[in-house]
């Protein structure tokens, strides 16, 4: 369930030929996150024409072309026995799309599957959801040539619709007009009622243009994780940043320099895009995704059992098999934890999963040097390739693990992260670190001493309750840690010998 590598044999890989750019992704295999083996683009500009002529450029084409040969001939040496092809708005629109997908079987030995823009839409929806179960409001998908959107409620896709109003379709259309770009969408708008009706809710944002923008916008802010996948800021923080960008000349855009020139070429429509889409669905925030169609795809071929798992804890999970010694003993740990925590909380499930993946993970750096432990366990939090968490579940994780190895919380690896959370969220994150690292003391890794010892709480104290017969065991080191986990609850640290806990003979 948890293997932490896939056989070649189990490889897939997913090739998306879009308006912009053809791009390959080869899967560890079908399950519930796999790991990505490879991925590369090329920025083709399929749907660059499509405005103007209808039709995808003779350039265009020969990029694509020897780019897919390309991709075919890599997969071979990768023996990949399953490659899915998937095209979007340039070959579904364009008057020449046949011709181009005959060529690409003949010259590459490749069957496209052209998918109509529902489809497009449910696909990088089901991308959303697979990375974030819990998402709510409207994806939008923003391509070269269109604009996929899906309202997302319960788990479920809903309604979705296609408009074919990429940036390189708008910028034939309409040049820099950006009074005209903008009517035209608003016109485009009017006829989709439930996307009025998403008042307070997110834009999740998919796709490599307006992903660009929340990475030169958080480039810009130096934010403390340079990392796309659950970034989230308010729809005025994005409004202000976008309006800024749609006034700008592509190659005087702050850092955009460090984007190919397709790219920029593209983001003042796709700020313009971004704009609109908040302000008519009256958006609450932004996030972004990493999560589109291909992850989309894979998500749509796995299981109905699978697709319960939460992605971030099934990647513990494998972490835990692959790095961790006692990855056994995680749920253990966990219900000898849950004394500490019987006060209330806004998301008590999200906390439960939190402390279940620092359970799982605490042992994930033991094979490090003795002086860097914590850093790289913060590391592995704080830079990981997750889904299903937020850049404020990062910083939580980081604090407890950090505090789970023993290392100050002012050094500098974890205290640029501080400023995302709330002090009390900081007090409770190095509760559960310190919890873990007083029952790593106490059980040497084994289960029967945290199987007979309790926690208990009281308005004055912390308690920790084993058997006479663990006296030895229970010394000046535990009550050391345990110490230092009463003074984060402000409470003073007592080891007891209840009776009820005597071990029998």
């Amino acid at each position: 369930m948890f293997e932490a590598a896939g056989r070649t044999d189990d490889y897939i890989a997913v090739i998306d030929i879009g308006s912009n750019s053809v791009r390959l992704v080869v899967f560890s295999g079908l399950k519930r996150v796999p790991d990505t083996i490879f991925n590369e683009k090329l920025m083709c500009g399929l749907g660059a024409e499509l405005g103007t002529t209808g039709r995808m450029g003779k350039d265009a084409i020969n990029s694509a072309i020897s780019t897919l040969k390309r991709f075919r001939a890599l997969c071979d040496q990768m023996e990949v026995s399953r490659i899915e092809v998937l095209a979007t708005a340039a070959v579904r629109d364009a008057r020449n799309s046949r011709s181009f997908i005959n060529r690409v079987r003949k010259e590459c030995g490749l069957e496209i599957k052209v998918i109509d823009g529902d489809e497009e839409a449910r696909l990088a929806a089901h991308g959303v959801l697979s990375a974030e179960p819990t998402a709510t409001g409207i994806m939008g998908d923003l391509g070269g040539g269109s604009l996929e959107l899906a309202r997302l409620e319960n788990g479920k896709v809903h309604e979705t619709i296609s408009l074919p109003i990429g940036p390189l379709r708008l910028k034939s259309l309409f040049g820099d007009n950006r009074r005209d770009i903008r009517k035209h969408l608003r016109s485009l708008f009017d006829d989709i009622p439930w996307l009025s009706e998403r008042s307070g809710q997110n834009l999740y944002l998919v796709g490599g243009a307006w992903r660009n923008i929340a990475k030169l916008m958080m480039r810009e802010k130096s934010n403390p994780l340079p990392i796309l996948q659950g970034y989230q800021s308010s729809r005025s923080e994005f409004t202000n940043y976008c309006k800024r960008i749609s006034r700008l000349l592509p190659d005087d855009i702050p850092f955009a320099s460090m984007l190919p020139s397709r790219r920029r070429e593209v983001m003042p429509i796709a700020a313009i895009l971004m704009m609109e889409v908040m302000a008519y669905m009256k958006a609450k925030s932004a996030v972004v995704s990493t999560y589109g169609l291909r992850e989309g795809f894979i998500y749509d071929n796995i299981n109905s059992i699978d697709r319960e798992f939460d992605p971030f804890l099934f990647t513990c999970h494998v972490l835990a098999a692959e790095r961790c010694r006692f990855a056994e003993h995680s749920d253990l740990i966990y219900q000898w934890t849950r004394p500490l925590f019987w006060h209330s909380v806004k998301d008590p499930e999200k906390r439960e999963k939190l402390h279940k993946a620092i359970c799982l993970l605490g042992d994930i750096a033991w094979r490090g040097h003795p002086d860097f432990r914590a850093e790289k366990a913060v590391e592995s939090v704080l830079h990981g390739h997750f889904v299903g968490i937020s850049h404020h579940d990062r910083a939580y994780l980081a604090v407890a693990m950090n505090q789970a190895y023993g290392a100050s919380i002012d050094l500098a690896h974890v205290a640029h992260i501080l400023p995302l959370l709330k002090i009390n969220e900081i007090l409770e994150a190095r509760m559960i670190g310190a919890a873990l690292r007083l029952a790593q003391r106490l059980s040497g890794g084994t289960a029967a001493p945290l199987e007979n010892s309790r926690l208990r709480v009281t308005k004055g104290k912390v308690y920790l309750g084993v058997p006479k017969a663990y006296r030895d065991i229970a010394n000046e080191v535990v009550l050391k840690r345990l110490a230092q986990l009463g003074q984060l609850m402000g409470r003073r640290a007592v080891i007891e010998f209840p009776a009820d806990l005597e071990l029998e003979g």
